[in-house]
């Protein structure tokens, strides 16, 4: 299952074509860590009866730290900042959102709805939270849901990302079975943004379901330019390529795979499909 989120960066949430962008701990990140937590503790000590100035920084700090948490993969931590941050500030949208991003990332997908359909209450054109919820729908096999929620995104005319709002609709209707809207999705998420991978791959495994070879080939191909590290799609090219008896070709995509994830299940098959191509 694929699907777009909008993953969270010190305002809002993130964008990626996999469920969360990640960052790993650095020594920068340590440092972010520590100069929000010596902000909190200046916050703590001068807020005596903190007004709503006061309470928004305190919140705000929870929240950025909440944040750090959640893009290292601290759910806990995250869910723990988050939680604080909105007990001092309550009516904050993004606050909402990255809370039901942390659970989402715990699969608590009740939890997580519940927060996302209060960000967007709060802020009816909150767009990336919209996203967020079409993900938990796709997740939860809820189709039409993910389908409604993407659209209440794309509601917004200041959306900066919607072609995160249309994978998720061409993803919903890939697994509804409608393969020809699902390749019209993703040829609008490849005209917004013709660099979204995830898109192209998606692309052209709907073109396979379609019995369309030469133009699923022609996806992963592109795929694979763009990406070169993109490894799920050497597999599905170097199938194709073997199926339309273009041997060479095929053990030579099969080889590039063995070498950029080997001792991976896909790179034992691709091996295996060698020995059977010579």
């Amino acid at each position: 299952m694929r699907f777009a989120v909008q993953v969270m960066n010190k305002r809002n949430p993130l964008a990626g074509g996999s469920r969360f962008k990640m960052f790993t701990r650095s020594a920068a990140g340590q440092k972010i860590v520590a100069a929000l937590l010596l902000t909190l503790m200046l916050v703590a000590v001068s807020a005596c009866g903190p007004g709503l100035k006061e309470r928004k920084t305190e919140s705000e700090t929870h929240y950025k730290l909440g944040v750090v948490y959640l893009n290292d993969r601290n759910f806990i931590m995250a869910l723990e900042e988050l939680t604080e941050a909105l007990r001092i500030y309550p009516d904050e949208p993004s606050y909402y959102n990255a809370i039901g991003l942390a659970y989402f990332a715990k699969e608590m997908n009740a939890e997580a709805k519940r927060n996302m359909l209060r960000a967007v209450e709060l802020k009816p054109d909150f767009s990336e939270a919209y996203v967020n919820l079409a993900a938990v729908y796709l997740v939860e096999r809820d189709w039409e849901s993910s389908i409604e929620a993407s659209r209440n995104a794309l509601k917004n005319i200041f959306y900066k990302t919607p072609e995160l709002a249309h994978f998720n609709i061409a993803q919903a209707n890939f697994n509804m079975h409608k393969y020809q809207r699902a390749v019209e999705g993703f040829r609008t998420v490849m005209k917004l943004n013709p660099r979204y991978v995830p898109a192209l791959y998606n692309l052209g495994l709907t073109y396979e379901k379609l019995s369309e070879t030469a133009k699923a080939i022609s996806a992963y191909e592109r795929a694979i330019s763009i990406s070169p590290n993109y490894s799920i799609a050497y597999f599905k090219l170097g199938m194709l390529l073997a199926k339309t008896k273009q041997k060479g070709r095929a053990i030579e995509v099969f080889n590039r795979l063995i070498k950029l994830t080997p001792g991976s299940a896909e790179a034992r098959s691709a091996a295996e499909y060698i020995e059977l191509l010579k």
